[in-house]
């Protein structure tokens, strides 16, 4: 409530100057207004002394607020994720080093990675061998792909085959080992999953920002004419499981076959995406 009462205000600090600025500006046609809208939606409406424009204006700022809201929690169970597979199923061979998305998501659904030299007292790279491990599966594949199934050092493409291990088999800094505790495996996916759908939720809070902008350009537009907006958006406060949230619907009515629309709601630990009605 404090971002966007703040956002509302630096609003205000931005388009009150102009509107008291001349009456050139005042006077502006049907082009200006929607470039105003475009760049920054209620400005339009807001030269055109229509109350619509703190509709457009208030969305601006509560999108962005959510935006931000979205991708600070996401970031933030990243890390409950990556702190979690370091303390329970990570093997600690050394210094911490945090892997990428695609190597938490692999942790979450192999119970081993198996070793990524299964003797390090021999000289060169032996590949693990075991199939129930992920370092295990890479090694077999690429036996499949350049050695037809088998091989030993020295046959042809044996040195094509480990590079190919070398390439996508975790080294030992980054090895795991969830024996005996599935249930810390799952409880990784399921950080993972909750991150990843914050993130999520903030790309779709950009098309909202994005649909905004155009909803208020063409709304201007229009309304510089003297013709009424065939696009509406409509807010309603929606209780819900969590507490007490949010829906907001797009309408845009087309020729003479009626109002269609789409509709978003969000919740204080949630936000639903556009749905076609």
């Amino acid at each position: 409530m404090n971002e966007l009462r703040a956002g509302l205000l630096l609003l205000l600090v931005v388009v009150v100057p102009v509107d008291a600025g001349s009456q050139e500006i005042a006077s502006t046609g049907p082009a200006s207004h929607t470039l105003m809208s475009l760049a920054l939606p209620g400005l339009g409406q807001h030269q055109q002394r229509r109350s619509t424009k703190w509709i457009f204006a208030g969305l601006e700022v509560a999108a962005w607020a959510m935006y931000v809201e979205r991708r600070s929690a996401g970031a933030a169970l990243r890390n409950d994720y990556q702190d979690f597979a370091w303390q329970e199923g990570r093997l600690h061979a050394g210094t911490r080093v945090d892997g990428n998305f695609d190597y938490y998501e692999t942790l979450s659904k192999w119970n081993r990675s198996g070793a990524f030299d299964r003797d390090a007292g021999q000289s060169g790279l032996q590949p693990e061998e075991a199939p129930e491990t992920f370092n295990g599966t890479i090694w077999l594949r690429a036996q499949g792909i350049f050695l037809g199934g088998g091989g030993q050092l020295g046959d042809p493409g044996f040195a094509q085959a480990l590079a190919y291990y070398e390439e996508r088999a975790y080294q030992t800094d980054f090895l795991w080992d969830w024996s005996g505790s599935t249930a810390g495996r799952e409880r990784l996916a399921e950080l993972i999953s909750d991150s990843d759908s914050r993130f999520r939720q903030a790309t779709t809070v950009v098309g909202v920002v994005i649909a905004n902008h155009l909803v208020s350009a063409v709304d201007a537009f229009l309304a510089s004419r003297g013709i009424a907006s065939p696009a509406s958006i409509d807010f309603a406060p929606r209780r819900e499981f969590a507490g007490l949230g949010w829906s907001a619907r797009l309408s845009v009515r087309f020729g003479l076959g009626g109002w269609r629309g789409c509709g978003g709601a969000g919740t204080p630990g949630d936000f639903g995406g556009p749905s076609g009605e």
